[in-house]
């Protein structure tokens, strides 16, 4: 009864570990009692170290993998199953974030070469761990097969101590010697576990009945049986304080598997060893469960942080971006989230492949578009250079020259263009802008020296010129007109004489001499055609004092002209309109209005053209 249903509970566990097995394949456990890991009491000293391969580079995954190889048997190295995929899209950011270099550096994508024989190395390295599996698993089978060969044996062997007429003692101790070669002989293939372990223990059965075996010899393989199984109950106890609930379950299916090589106990004690046996497998089942469900809900989770990743991801992808800063911000933005993909743990298997292709799928989306911007970039780029570098050439030709004033303008020009000329590459922008800057700082460098020079000369002559207004404000007229006219006409001479002063005091001063000069002049005895030209002198004279006198004289003559044509229109104009009165009866009075203002305009032109001589004289 106690087989029966030792038998009966296996397969109920069976059942329940290949139905939470199917939850995730992270977790997944080997429900098959022939393929459980080394019993507990031979458990290697040293564990396979659980590293998080995600972490790693390329290289480091390699390494690593080597020694675990080299470290540990194959059968205890299922984690490197599911490397491919790590290896390759760590490899693959690596490929990225060489090229995303090498463009960056101002080089065209297509000249890239990615030199690394990490991927040929670690599928090298690969191929010997599957080979080894493969061996592994190939000679586990014929060993199984063989074993299967000395069970059946051992089991005939059984059958055939029930014909033996020897000594009690002679035949138990053969019966003992099977029972140890029974148990010495390693596991059979899964589907002739349950049938063999019924066979065996029916004959088992069969020999006790059959030989009447005396009571204490009995009674003390009773016992040796019930010590058996009270210590692995104590050792499915322990597993209840194990951490790693996954580790726990596949030990207790070891257990379960020596359970049932365990001979039978006493009929009053079989119940009671197998309930607690049992209420202990169902601990550590529920523990199991809950965290199979637990870690469903986290896979749950985890797949929902991604889909919204791949959702912020889309809206990076769909900005328009038209500035290399915005597009280092987004790559920036994009590799934040990728970080925060890699620390996001595990989905579902049956999403894993999807939610992974689609994030991945959207990376590669916005490289692609950043390197078709960056190949854009660098044509704009290199055209950006050409205008710089001529903008360099003209500022090289005007850093000698001593014409502060116009060039100054024209370096200051320079300067406006280069500004709304966009970026170039990286590794000419520093060269180039040094280049300009030079130019520049070299032509006012020596501006400010000549002008450094010039401030104390005049700081003198603005003392001179205020010295020469207080002299005029003296001057008295005498009873001849010309020779005040002279005099004031000197005074003129002597005050363009008299060089720069500060440019803040510039207007200030002029306006006061003028006004002060032009004053005296009206006080002349002289027509208004004569004041009126020396007044005009007596401005181009103060032309003299200025920076740019040649272009105000320009700038006068240009305004005179305007004058002189707007006239000649007029006089123009007015002839004919004499002419139409003319032919009528009541036009007197019209035509002495524009009689008196034709001759005006004619003594007003003539005024302005000897303004004009005059300005032309000075050109």
């Amino acid at each position: 009864m106690e087989q029966e249903n030792l038998l009966q509970t296996e397969d109920l566990q069976q059942e329940n570990v290949q139905s939470s097995a199917a939850t995730s394949d992270e977790t997944q456990a080997d429900v098959s009692v022939q393929e459980q890991p080394t019993p507990v009491e031979k458990k290697p000293e040293k564990e396979v170290p659980k590293w998080d391969f995600t972490t790693f580079d390329s290289e480091e995954i390699i390494t690593r993998m080597k020694e675990l190889i080299q470290d540990f048997p194959v059968q205890q190295l299922k984690v490197l199953d599911n490397l491919p995929p790590i290896f390759e899209s760590q490899y693959q950011k690596e490929y990225d974030k060489a090229l995303a270099a090498f463009t960056e550096a101002g080089n065209p994508e297509e000249e890239f070469e990615y030199t690394s024989d990490a991927k040929e190395r670690f599928y090298n390295i690969y191929r010997q761990y599957r080979e080894k599996k493969a061996e592994y698993h190939k000679k586990a089978e014929e060993e199984k097969e063989e074993n299967l060969k000395k069970k059946l044996q051992i089991i005939e062997e059984l059958k055939a101590l029930v014909q033996k007429e020897e000594s009690p003692n002679k035949t138990y101790q053969e019966f003992k010697a099977l029972q140890e070669r029974w148990r010495n002989t390693g596991m059979v293939p899964q589907a002739n576990v349950n049938d063999l372990l019924e066979s065996y223990h029916l004959h088992v059965e069969n020999f006790f009945n059959y030989i009447k075996i005396n009571r204490e010899l009995r009674d003390l393989d009773l016992k040796k049986n019930l010590d058996a199984k009270i210590a692995l109950c104590e050792q499915a106890e322990k597993l209840l304080e194990e951490n790693d609930l996954g580790n726990a379950f596949r030990q207790l299916q070891y257990l379960h598997q020596q359970w049932k090589e365990v001979g039978p106990v006493a009929a009053e004690q079989k119940e009671a060893i197998w309930e607690r046996f049992k209420a202990i497998t169902s601990k550590i089942n529920d523990n199991y469960h809950r965290f199979l469900d637990t870690l469903k809900e986290e896979q749950e989770n985890n797949l929902k942080t991604k889909e919204d990743l791949c959702l912020r991801l889309e809206a990076l992808l769909n900005q328009n971006r038209t500035k290399h800063s915005e597009w280092e911000e987004g790559t920036k933005a994009v590799m934040e989230l990728q970080e925060e993909w890699k620390h996001a743990g595990l989905v579902p298997q049956k999403d894993r492949n999807k939610i992974t292709k689609r994030f991945r799928g959207l990376c590669d989306s916005f490289f692609d578009q950043r390197r078709v911007f960056l190949k854009e970039l660098d044509k704009i780029q290199a055209a950006n250079l050409k205008a710089k570098t001529a903008l360099c050439e003209k500022a090289e030709a005007l850093k000698d020259s001593t014409d502060w004033k116009n060039t100054t303008r024209q370096m200051v020009e320079l300067q406006k263009q280069w500004k709304q000329v966009g970026p170039v590459q990286r590794k000419y922008s520093d060269k180039v802008w040094k280049r300009f800057r030079a130019a520049c700082d070299y032509f006012f460098d020596q501006k400010n020296a000549q002008f450094q020079n010039t401030h104390s000369e005049e700081s003198k002559n603005l003392e001179l010129k205020k010295a020469l207004i207080e002299e005029l404000r003296q001057f008295q007229f005498s009873d001849n007109t010309e020779e005040n006219i002279e005099a004031l006409k000197n005074y003129q001479a002597r005050w363009a004489e008299i060089g720069f002063v500060p440019f803040k005091e510039k207007e200030s001063i002029q306006n006061e001499f003028r006004n002060l000069i032009n004053g005296y002049f009206d006080k002349l005895d002289m027509d208004d055609f004569e004041k009126n030209i020396e007044l005009f002198k007596s401005k181009l004279n103060s032309f003299e004092a200025s920076g740019d006198k040649d272009s105000r004289i320009v700038e006068e003559r240009e305004k005179l002209m305007n004058r002189i044509k707007q006239i000649e229109n007029d006089l123009h104009v007015w002839e004919n309109n004499i002419g139409f009165f003319s032919k009528s009866s009541n036009a007197g009075n019209v035509i002495k209005e524009f009689e008196h203002k034709i001759e005006g305009a004619r003594h007003r032109l003539s005024l302005m053209y000897e303004k004009l001589r005059i300005i032309d004289s000075m050109i």
